[in-house]
């Protein structure tokens, strides 16, 4: 295992006061060799700037042994671009993805291979930590409520599958960690502005049960220029997509993953789940 290639794959988009923040927690990070690439999505402010001189330090690209990349795009072209081509070139045989305004704990990469290896699941979240633009734990706010609910709620849940079916459980693309296995047979994120996280993370739970790591190992920061709050006009929309397209290939016999949620898998739980989330109407496709 220790001998795995981790690729950590950061799209950028103006994050200048904090993606050196997120560079050296990918740096810090103990166990297995690491590749990163930064792909950077337009940026207008100095991101690049920064990142090209970290990547010249040599107390930072020692931990690399020179598997660094910046891929810098020619325009903007939103965040699913700049990952399906982070991942278009890693070489590692698993992936992890980072925001480039949020941060890895320490310790997390280890942490999160060691749950994949030992569930034998091709894909694994942790427990998410709120930080604000100092990097301090941020206190209650709506924000912080309506994001931390998808895994305060874990555990009322029979699965991971179906609190992932529930909500978006893992909250954000970065906190995903999966096979190179896993993504060759999912395929690239979908060109969606909102959910196009919780759309791969359905897709893989279609081939494999998710592993939550109940650790709080990835460092989300909340601050005035979320995606989130920008693009929040099309989660209705997306929402919908993403789960008629689940039901979908539940009801086409497309699923691999025997614990994913089902009526045959969970007869009567799975009924009893789709009512009181008033999921009915996404069954039947358009």
């Amino acid at each position: 295992m220790a001998g795995r290639l981790v690729s950590v794959i950061v799209p950028s988009f103006e994050h200048a006061a904090h993606i050196e923040e997120a560079l050296r927690s990918v740096a810090a990070q103990a166990g297995p060799p690491l590749e990163c690439i930064v792909v950077d999505d337009a940026s207008r402010d100095e991101s690049v700037e920064i990142v090209a001189r970290l990547f010249e330090e040599s107390d930072f690209t020692s931990r690399f042994e020179g598997r660094l990349r910046i891929d810098v795009q020619d325009s903007n072209r939103g965040a699913h671009a700049a990952l399906n081509r982070g991942l278009e070139l890693a070489r590692g045989d698993w992936f992890a993805l980072l925001n480039s305004d949020d941060a890895f704990a320490p310790g997390r990469l280890e942490a999160m291979l060691e749950a994949l290896v030992g569930s034998g699941s091709d894909l694994a979240f942790s427990r998410v930590v709120f930080v604000d633009e100092n990097s301090r734990p941020c206190r209650s706010s709506t924000d912080d409520f309506r994001l931390r609910r998808h895994q305060d709620v874990m555990e009322r849940f029979p699965t991971t599958g179906f609190a992932a079916l529930r909500g978006n459980a893992a909250v954000s693309t970065g906190n995903l960690v999966f096979s190179r296995r896993l993504y060759e047979t999912v395929g690239p994120f979908a060109p969606l502005r909102y959910c196009h996280d919780w759309d791969f993370l359905l897709r893989a739970l279609v081939r494999t049960e998710p592993v939550y790591v109940p650790r709080p190992l990835y460092r989300y920061r909340l601050h005035s220029t979320n995606s989130f709050r920008a693009l929040a006009g099309d989660a209705e929309a997306e929402t919908e997509q993403v789960l008629r397209r689940y039901f979908a290939a539940l009801r086409a016999g497309e699923l691999e993953n025997e614990c994913a949620p089902s009526p045959a898998a969970w007869p009567g739980v799975f009924e009893r789940f789709m009512t009181a989330h008033g999921f009915w109407r996404y069954w039947q496709g358009t």
